[in-house]
């Protein structure tokens, strides 16, 4: 027994001495061998070993990389910047950092830190593309476009990246580039539903909604219950003016998914299409009875309700679509419709301003208080604003896409809610 307890204590010591000697990227290694077998609380430990061992900017990135893993997030942000304060330089430090702080939540430092990377080794196509994807994230187009544009360059096959720049020129408005970008990367990731699903609705968008079902019928062929793919069809049936075929659509869809607020509201606006107000009235209300904060529906609804000459339900549903989207320029503007309609002017203008404050671009409201301003025996401004909206009108005609979106009466705007499946992966 001496003897054994004597062995013990011998190899404890040397294990004592060996851990003492190992450097940092020894302790790393083994933590990650500890990791790869599962046993995170022992690899937790030899990292807190690797902690005060002989490090350097390589090891000591190593080790927040082996933290972030392990999700200790606190603890990897302080090996990052030791690895920085080491070598300001090493590249790889500066963009696990920019990741760490993303995932914290500090977007600002985090793209700081990504452009480091970035800068520092600019062939880099993952820099390029974390740094990218991080702008476009944090509603910087213009930049993402820069970046993402360079990180294809750099490699041509990465689909994610193709999908991000297509993602970046959708948010600029430039759909034919977008729609370039989408194309390149459902071509490198034929399988993926979701990002074809993106694509078929840029289709639509541009005005190829024949292709786009043919892309969503694709998308149906792997998987005939994927409601992303019948909205698209649905979409673009309306944009081809078939309001037959879009209510089967739709029908199809809520026959699989019948709690789809969406599903409920576009199916309403094929009913309106073809007439049948009393059922798009009724599908509105689901839509909203599923999701009370849908402000389309409750402008949908209004709409109908003026229609039929109902000024009051007009008023009711507008000023409950501005309620849940307090910046919905088409629901102020036919609010102050129906107000001017009551004999509230003043409200109507302050209505209709506010319209115009949220997109300059609309002659409607221009000319509807060009209307209210005559009454008002103002003819100097009631000039002005008929006048802009007639220049506006001239503007929007040379650039409508469909008979659909003009609506029928007054500048409606009402178009179905395409549905676009969230790809938003953090930079890591």
């Amino acid at each position: 027994m001496r003897a054994v307890a004597l062995f013990c204590l011998i190899s404890l010591c040397s294990r004592a001495l060996s851990a003492g000697s190992d450097t940092q990227s020894d302790l790393a290694s083994r933590a990650e061998e500890l990791i790869r077998a599962g046993q995170k609380s022992e690899a937790s430990e030899v990292l807190k070993q690797a902690a005060a061992a002989e490090a350097t900017a390589e090891s000591e990135d190593r080790v927040g990389f082996l933290y972030a893993v392990l999700q200790q997030n606190a603890d990897a942000l302080e090996h990052f910047r030791k690895s920085i304060a080491l070598d300001s330089r090493y590249a790889q430090a500066h963009f696990h950092l920019g990741v760490a702080l993303w995932n914290d939540g500090e977007h600002t430092a985090a793209i700081n830190e990504l452009q480091s990377a970035a800068t520092l080794e600019p062939q880099n196509f993952q820099y390029r593309y974390r740094l990218g994807s991080a702008f476009l994230r944090n509603n910087d187009a213009d930049s993402a476009v820069s970046e993402l544009q360079q990180a294809v360059n750099l490699n041509s096959a990465a689909a994610p990246a193709w999908a991000d720049l297509g993602r970046a020129f959708e948010t600029k408005n430039d759909l034919a580039h977008a729609v370039d970008a989408y194309a390149k990367a459902v071509a490198l990731d034929p399988a993926n539903n979701a990002l074809r699903n993106s694509y078929a609705y840029l289709l639509i968008e541009t005005r190829q909604p024949d292709r786009a079902i043919e892309e969503s019928q694709t998308v149906l062929a792997h998987d005939a219950r994927d409601t992303s793919a019948l909205m698209n069809i649905g979409y673009a049936d309306l944009k081809k003016g078939d309001f037959d075929a879009a209510e089967k659509t739709y029908r199809a869809l809520l026959a699989i998914d019948p709690n789809s607020a969406a599903g409920h509201y576009d199916l309403g606006i094929a009913l309106k299409s073809k007439d049948q107000l009393d059922d798009a009235k009724n599908e509105f209300r689901e839509a909203i009875r599923l999701d009370p904060t849908l402000a389309q529906a409750h402008y949908s609804l209004g709409i109908a309700d003026w229609q039929e000459g109902d000024f009051a339900g007009l008023t009711d549903e507008m000023r409950a679509a501005i309620k849940v989207s307090p910046e919905y320029a088409e629901a102020h503007y036919m609010l102050g419709i129906a107000l001017k309609q009551n004999g509230d002017l003043d409200g109507a203008l302050a209505e209709l301003r506010e319209a115009i404050r949220l997109d300059p671009s609309s002659p409607g409201p221009f000319n509807t208080i060009g209307q209210i301003l005559r009454q008002k025996g103002d003819k100097a401004g009631s000039a002005e604003a008929f006048a802009t909206g007639a220049r506006l009108k001239q503007e929007k005609e040379s650039q409508l896409a469909n008979t659909l979106e003009q609506g029928m009466r007054g500048g409606e705007v009402m178009k179905p809610i395409a549905h676009m499946p969230s790809q938003e992966p953090s930079p890591q």
